[in-house]
């Protein structure tokens, strides 16, 4: 091999710890004086990823270093993702070893790993300025920097928010670094799992599933873990002292409700290395979905799939679906410079599948209107607009103009029945809010309260919009860094059974709620309507909120929303509270719907009731 390891840093996941590598790479033929060559990386997203602070070459003159810290601009311009040119000013032999050493930081994603490789611009014998130096991959000369989770910082209790169709509650033990990646304390660690008023020994070194009996109750799992069975360089954050022992408490869990619905929680827009700017496969994402943060449903949204890596995406998705288990549908993003949105559907064949039938391979989504609303009104689909308040922060180089601009917010349309309120990006709900919130892009007038306002009736949902093929996993990097190291985005939805139909048709009844930071279970209705519903009233009519909501700390506000006002607000210092709440007598045609912020900083979003007078 041409290109090889010889001092691997076996680096670990981090924001600031730098990792010294050293390299050979040897020739395989003879190299004249002044031949020029570089090391690149793989992919666009690696390339991100990876920041290398310092680089040298042995008997070689460095000519070009990538910057650590590029900007969007300079990172789009450098397309063959070049991370260090060098010249040999007296040639080299074939097989003389020529020795580099790289000293960088690995992204805080495990498994986002980094392959470079040595390309020659060859100088022609006559050493003619004129003659352009032709390039040439060397061959074998491939190499790949791994990252791996870092140290157990956490340790994280995950259970689905019901009983399964088993009548159990699937849990999931995790120990985490600190972002987040699933990782395995030195030693085995014998803990206690409470539940229920019971408790049971739990052996943990590595990921655990358990099935738990169903509630009688809200109920929330604690596992107790000794102080003393943990290593020097091993931490639990996330838990409560408690003598000799760490506490950690897991989300909330409800019995299976009257009304026969089922809360699940899942994740619909994230990437892989089918979206050009993307990495890991679309089976490790899935994987992690449901074996790392215990998802009940997914479905990816990679940019404009070829028909070859959608055949691939259809058979990964069908082999993880698992009827009352883990759901999975059908989705792509069609991405443009004015507007981002997402299409869904529980067909392989779907007439909208990218290049498909339908004939929609991109397009602003204002300028397909007329397109898609023909489709839909003979194939059920659900079109999910996303940061649509936002800017693109990479600009062009030429004029310094952003990428893409906020979503163009037109007439209602029956196909648009969610809007993604959060993600990556921060908070869309409104124009102006505060940083408790996250709404980092502010004033762009294509906010989801915007779309209220025209008339738009949609429901939330949330989403990471990550490249980096881990379904519900924010980035730490987006938003100036305000993110937690650690941090997840989910939708919550009330789904009759797990099944992939069922799930879609409860997405687009718009029975949704959006959560960040939590896993907060919250049931909101007026006058008996569910989140999402329409509903019909007489002038004067009595109006009622009933609202059930268990979360992951204590209550900072709760807040009714109508109209961009608040018509209602508390706090509360408990994590469960159920209300009735009396409103103004129906008057106009509104939508009220529901928002609520942790001491934590967990942030939770109800999709609206739609109120008609008439």
């Amino acid at each position: 091999m041409s290109l090889e390891i010889i001092r691997d840093a076996r680096a670990y996941c981090s924001q600031v710890r730098q990792f010294t590598y050293e390299l050979a790479w040897r020739p395989e033929r003879h190299l004249v004086a002044g031949t020029q060559f570089e090391l690149r990386s793989h992919c666009l997203r690696a390339f991100h990823s990876w920041r290398f602070v310092w680089m040298e070459v042995d008997g070689a003159d460095v000519t070009f270093r990538w910057k650590i810290d590029p900007s969007p601009a300079e990172m789009w311009a450098n397309r063959a993702h070049v991370l260090l040119r060098a010249k040999l000013p007296y040639g080299a032999r074939r097989g003389q070893p020529i020795i580099l050493r790289l000293r960088a930081i690995p992204p805080i994603w495990a498994g986002v790993d980094t392959t470079l490789s040595v390309w020659t611009l060859d100088l022609p014998n006559a050493f003619e300025p004129a003659s352009p130096a032709p390039e040439a991959g060397c061959e074998g000369s491939a190499c790949t920097l791994t990252v791996a989770a870092g140290a157990v910082e956490r340790v994280s209790v995950y259970s689905s928010p019901m009983p399964g169709a088993n009548g159990r509650v699937r849990t999931l033990l995790v120990p985490e670094d600190r972002f987040g990646n699933p990782s395995r304390l030195q030693q085995p660690a014998a803990c206690r799992l409470s539940w229920g008023g019971r408790s049971r020994e739990v052996t943990l070194q590595g990921s655990v599933t358990v099935q738990l009996t169903a509630p009688l109750a809200t109920a929330r799992a604690v596992l107790s873990i000794p102080q003393d069975a943990l290593a020097p360089g091993e931490n639990i954050a996330n838990a409560q002292s408690a003598g000799a022992n760490l506490l950690v408490t897991g989300n909330p869990v409800w019995p299976v409700p009257s009304d026969g619905l089922r809360a699940a929680f899942g994740e619909f827009h994230w990437h892989t290395e089918f979206s050009a700017d993307g990495q890991r496969s679309i089976t490790q994402a899935l994987a992690a979905a449901r074996d790392d943060l215990n998802l009940d449903f997914a479905a990816p949204g990679d940019h404009n799939p070829t028909a070859e890596q959608w055949q691939a995406t259809t058979a990964a998705l069908e082999d993880a679906n698992q009827p009352d288990e883990f759901a999975t549908f059908f989705g792509w993003e069609n991405g443009t410079d004015r507007g981002h949105e997402n299409y869904y559907f529980s067909v392989a064949n779907h007439p909208l599948v990218c290049g498909g039938s339908a004939d929609i391979t991109g397009g602003r989504p204002d300028t397909l209107t007329e397109r898609l609303r023909g489709l839909y009104a003979s194939n059920n689909f659900l079109a999910v607009p996303h940061h649509t308040n936002a800017v693109a922060e990479t600009r062009r180089i030429e004029d310094d103009t952003p990428y893409w601009y906020p979503y163009p917010w037109g007439a209602p349309e029956p196909y648009i029945r969610l809007a993604e309120i959060m993600q990556c990006r921060g908070n869309q709900e409104r124009e102006e809010y505060d940083d408790a919130w996250r709404g980092w892009h502010q004033h762009n007038q294509a906010s989801i309260q915007q779309a209220l306002a025209l008339g738009h009736h949609i429901g939330f949902s949330g989403g990471t919009d990550n490249h980096c093929g881990y379904p519900g996993r924010a980035w730490a990097e987006e938003g100036l860094g305000l993110h937690s190291p650690k941090s997840v985005i989910l939708t919550g939805a009330w789904v009759p059974h797990l099944e992939r139909h069922a799930v879609l048709d409860a997405l687009a009844a718009r029975h949704t709620w959006a959560v960040w930071d939590t896993r907060a279970l919250v049931q909101f209705s007026i006058n008996g309507a569910l989140a999402g519903d329409e509903l019909i009233v007489r002038p004067g009519a009595a109006l009622n909120a009933q609202l059930r909501l268990s979360a992951e700390d204590s209550l900072q506000a709760v807040e009714l929303v109508s109209e961009g006002t608040i018509i209602w607000s508390a706090s509360y210092s408990q994590m469960d509270i159920e209300l009735e709440i009396p409103l103004a007598p129906a008057k106009n045609s509104t939508y009220i719907y529901l928002r609520a912020l942790q001491r934590n900083g967990g942030i939770i979003y109800a999709s609206p009731v739609f109120i008609t007078v008439k």
